[in-house]
Order: structure tokens, then C-alpha cells, then sequence
């Protein structure tokens, strides 16, 4: 997948790292409970230069405050932007994706073909989710994307697409019910489609990797 959204994983253990070396007057604001000196006493003790390793509890208030932030930039990401749905079809060319031949319902691969535009730079693709469109049933996000022309042509590995608010299209791969024949898409709760949109039986398939030996 060519994608360029940086592992939330990542940016958590890196605010970690800073807050535990940061200035005492730099480190994050806290609300840690203090039940007296047996939690004084438990503390990490204080380096010689003033500073001290976070505790566990500390570490995960932080982890949480980070969490939190990213998910509100995020659910704002839209903005005032709009995504229109070109297409979707049956899916049966390459992706990293696969139903489970094992699930309760059976499923296939689907395609949607999108455009996005008015955007802001936290919106985030693998957060739009894909819910059957009569039963408002969710199937999940983080589907495969890639990148298309706004002509609807697969993009070259070379090129990007246009940065936000200008519109940026997009081909997104779901494992989705076999015997669901519409379905909405949604992103953090919001509808993006009027109308359940209804999947074709063909459309751009994705070549398979060449094999090499």
C-alpha cells in the first residue's frame, strides 16, 4: 500500500520518551492522585539534573490524553469537506485484503471509487467505515487504499495526490457481505452518502504484483 499517515504507535512512544526528559515545567499536566507518602514513596526517584522517569499510571494518562487528541483532530478532519462516491463494484483483482473464508457471513471483496475534496490535513482515510445500507450494520474501516487520477485512472508510484482542501480521488478496497447489494459510507459517525449506493458487477481491478523468482 503506498501510504503516507504516520503510525499512531510511533507518535505515542515518542511523546512518552519527551514527556519522561522533558523540563519539570514542560511535562504534561497530570491528575495523579497522591494517597500521601507510601505514594511519594513509590515514585521514580529524581535524576541529579531535576528529572525523573514517569510512572506506569503517569505513562498511560499520557497515552490517553494523545489518544484523545488524535482522535478529536481526526473526527474533525472533514471539516467542511465532502466525499462523493464515483462508483463501487464487485472487487477481484490484487489487495492485501481477503475475506475470511471461515466468517458466519460470507463475503467478497468491494470497491468504492471516491473523491475527496474541502478536507483538512487530519482527515484520515482508513477511518472511513462501510455499513450495509439497509441494515446499518458496520463491516469496519481501515479498508485497502490507493491512489487514483481525478480522471479515475490508477495513480503511477511516482505521484501523489493533490494535498488538502483541493480533491484528492480514491479507489477503497472493503471485505463486505456477499448478499449485500447497497451499502453508506461513514466517517466518525457522520454519513457521507444520502443514498445507499448500489454495487455494480464490474469496474477497475488492480493488477496482481508480478512474481519473482
Amino acid at each position: 500500500m503506498r501510504s503516507h499517515f504516520f503510525s499512531l504507535s510511533f507518535v505515542l512512544a515518542g511523546a512518552l520518551f519527551l514527556s519522561a526528559c522533558s523540563e519539570p515545567n514542560e511535562t504534561p499536566k497530570l491528575e495523579v492522585s497522591s494517597s500521601g507518602p507510601e505514594s511519594a514513596e513509590a515514585l521514580p526517584p529524581f535524576g541529579p539534573d531535576g528529572k525523573r522517569a514517569l510512572t506506569a499510571e503517569e505513562q498511560q494518562i499520557v497515552v490517553d490524553q494523545l489518544m484523545q487528541a488524535r482522535a478529536k483532530e481526526q473526527a474533525e478532519g472533514l471539516g467542511s469537506g465532502s466525499v462523493e462516491v464515483n462508483g463501487a463494484w464487485n472487487y477481484t483483482g490484487y489487495s492485501y485484503l481477503s475475506p475470511d473464508p471461515n466468517a458466519a457471513i460470507e463475503a467478497r471483496l468491494v470497491a468504492v471509487d471516491v473523491t475527496i475534496s474541502g478536507h483538512t490535513a487530519e482527515f484520515d482515510i482508513d477511518d472511513v467505515e462501510i455499513i450495509d445500507g439497509v441494515k446499518i450494520i458496520s463491516y469496519g474501516s481501515d479498508p485497502h487504499p490507493e491512489y487514483l487520477t481525478l480522471d479515475g485512472e490508477l495513480m503511477s508510484a511516482e505521484q501523489l495526490p493533490a494535498a488538502p482542501p483541493r480533491a484528492s480521488r480514491w479507489l477503497l478496497i472493503y471485505a463486505f457481505p456477499k448478499n449485500s447489494a447497497t451499502f453508506h459510507l461513514y466517517y466518525w459517525g457522520i454519513q457521507l452518502t444520502p443514498d445507499p449506493v448500489t454495487i455494480a458487477e464490474r469496474g477497475l481491478q488492480l493488477p496482481y504484483p508480478e512474481k519473482t523468482e
